[in-house]
């Protein structure tokens, strides 16, 4: 039930301390059982035709001593148990980090990510209870159920076999029962992540339904999910009460079965008086701490399942990723033969694809969308894991496979700007340092400065330590892409990929971006990914993808001669351009 070695696979490592805190565990189990031992003798005493006093007290300063060891003992538990708990859970995300940075990228756009997302958050912290919460009183309680069980038997084994004779039992229908309550638990738990999924569904859409006016029919589709799940959560909790009465009952059973023994042998005269209430104390004992047992192994099932779950997402596979370290000298990407077909996907978007993308060269890939020219980009970033092929870096002769790199430094080589880039809730500074941690002041001032952000950072409170917001709430669209260029002017890659930055902006914002993705492309192989064709026609090369093929690839000027997909494609966007609204 509660797997140590499992624990240990996902955190990566063994849990120091874990052995010396089981031993102080059962230490104390065994002060907390000792007292009654002493009990016993203090009774004898007491009905002895010559009382002991002073032997008696000192049995009691003895009950007293073990009382203020269990205090020191249950507090140095405490604390190394909690530590283990915590070091556990930091050690399991580290290493569901490590393994979901190697996971390509279809794993993070599941439809059922919500799912992925509870057990990255939920299950880990109902891991940690394993240990902060569940683990040293499992053992401190079978730990005394055992002290007592041997030294019952070692005192009377009738009264003692009497005792624990619906234990066996009760362990058979708790077991039996145990496999109905786990697989509603289960279901259960599926249910939860159904239910956090439509919730997230209907607070990210919330702006939409609002401007349609559906917030009604939208909540009723939410509230059914709601009725739904409340309904089956009370199937579940009444199926997981199943194993916990089952077992509470016939161990309580015990107790009627111990009275019967004890008034059989009192009436036959077999045991003695002291003998009987040290039964019946003892029965006290015994029986509270299996109830709560229940009641652990109840919760256990819980945390069984969420281990389950963190097991079957490190069990994923993950992309193979190379050892070799290579100088690179030269930025020519050349894609050879590359097949690839989206997770899902029957059909591949490209098949034998061919590609050059020439050293210290601007390169850009247009075409309609839906022809794969992100998909290339995603492809050179590995991002994803290709069926057949291969992507290689390097000039004819000397080239590399970019899949024998690894991932960490092949990506040094690459910067890449999105239309849509994350910033992290933290200050100015510290996203820009996502490019280059240990960057001064100096440098970031260099590449604000470029990316033309030199005032908007003057005109706040705190200047390069102000916080920014999670996913920079606190500024404008032009102003989150101007930052997402400064990072990759401060990483200075050799590759620069700019997959649709200008794509949304104003024309006051698009033009100071354009001004700073010039000085981020001086001396580098560019490739730029574009809608706009206007922002293109000074490529040194342009690449026009339809469905996932090369339909044609050349200098502006010779494209439009050809008047093919590109002349399309470039005279529909000028008569856009010209096109006005009329009364």
């Amino acid at each position: 039930m509660l797997r140590i070695n499992t624990l240990k696979r996902l955190t990566g490592t063994s849990l120091k301390g874990l052995n010396r805190t089981v031993f102080l565990t059962v230490l104390d189990a065994f002060f907390a059982s000792a007292p009654y031992g002493f009990l016993y003798y203090i009774l004898l005493d007491m009905l002895s035709e010559t009382p002991d006093i002073q032997h008696q007290f000192m049995l009691v300063l003895g009950c007293a001593v073990m009382m203020i060891i269990r205090v020191l003992l249950a507090r140095i538990i405490h604390v190394n148990i909690s530590l283990i708990g915590f070091d556990a859970g930091k050690r399991i995300r580290q290493h569901l980090g490590d393994h979901l940075r190697k996971m390509p990228m279809g794993f993070f756009q599941r439809s059922d990510f919500g799912s992925v997302n509870n057990t990255l958050l939920k299950d880990i912290d109902m891991i940690e209870r394993i240990f902060t919460h569940l683990y040293a009183p499992i053992i401190a309680t079978s730990s005394v159920l055992c002290f007592f069980a041997l030294g019952l038997i070692a005192k009377d084994w009738r009264m003692g076999l009497a005792m624990m004779s619906t234990l066996p039992l009760a362990c058979i229908a708790y077991l039996l029962t145990r496999a109905y309550a786990r697989k509603w638990q289960s279901h259960m738990q599926h249910l939860m992540h159904q239910l956090n999924d439509a919730v997230m569904e209907y607070m990210n859409g919330l702006k939409e339904l609002k401007s349609y006016r559906m917030m009604g029919k939208a909540f009723s589709r939410l509230d059914d999910v709601l009725t739904s799940t409340r309904n089956q959560a009370l199937k579940a909790e009444k199926a997981a009460v199943w194993p916990v009465y089952s077992f509470n009952i016939l161990v309580e059973s015990g107790l009627i079965v111990l009275l019967v023994v004890l008034t059989w042998a009192w009436l036959e005269q077999t045991i003695a008086l002291p003998e009987v209430l040290l039964f019946l104390i003892a029965a006290v004992r015994f029986f509270r701490p299996l109830l709560n047992m229940s009641m652990f192994l109840a919760e256990l099932n819980y945390l069984d399942l969420a281990v389950n779950r963190v097991d079957e997402v490190l069990s994923l596979p993950t992309m193979p990723h190379g050892e070799s370290r290579p100088k690179i000298s030269n930025m020519a990407i050349t894609f050879n033969d590359v097949s690839f077909t989206y997770p899902g996907s029957k059909y591949p978007l490209f098949e034998n694809l061919n590609l050059t993308i020439p050293h210290n060269k601007v390169t850009a890939l247009v075409g309609p969308s839906g022809s794969g020219k992100s998909t290339i980009a995603s492809l050179i970033a590995r991002f994803w894991q290709l069926d057949s092929g291969s992507i290689s870096i390097g000039k004819q002769g000397s080239q590399v496979d970019i899949a024998c790199m690894q991932v960490e430094h092949w990506l040094k080589h690459v910067s890449i700007v999105f239309q849509l880039n994350y910033i992290f809730n933290d200050t100015l500074a510290n996203n820009l340092r996502v490019a280059k941690p240990d960057a001064g002041d100096d440098e970031l001032w260099r590449v604000i400065e470029l990316a033309k952000l030199k005032n908007l950072v003057l005109e706040m409170d705190k200047g390069l330590d102000t916080e920014i917001g999670a996913g920079g709430v606190h500024l404008s669209g032009g102003e989150k892409q101007r930052l997402s260029i400064a990072r990759a002017l401060l990483k200075d890659a050799p590759l620069v990929i700019l997959d649709e930055a200008t794509a949304s902006l104003d024309p006051e914002n698009e033009r100071d971006i354009q001004v700073a993705m010039q000085a981020l492309v001086q001396n580098k192989t560019v490739l730029v990914i574009a809608h706009k064709l206007s922002t293109v026609q000074y490529a040194d090369h342009i690449v026009v993808l339809d469905a996932g093929k090369i339909v044609e690839q050349g200098e502006h000027d010779t494209l439009l001669q050809h008047k093919l997909l590109y002349s399309e494609l470039w005279n529909l966007q000028q008569h856009a351009q010209s096109w006005h609204l009329t009364a």
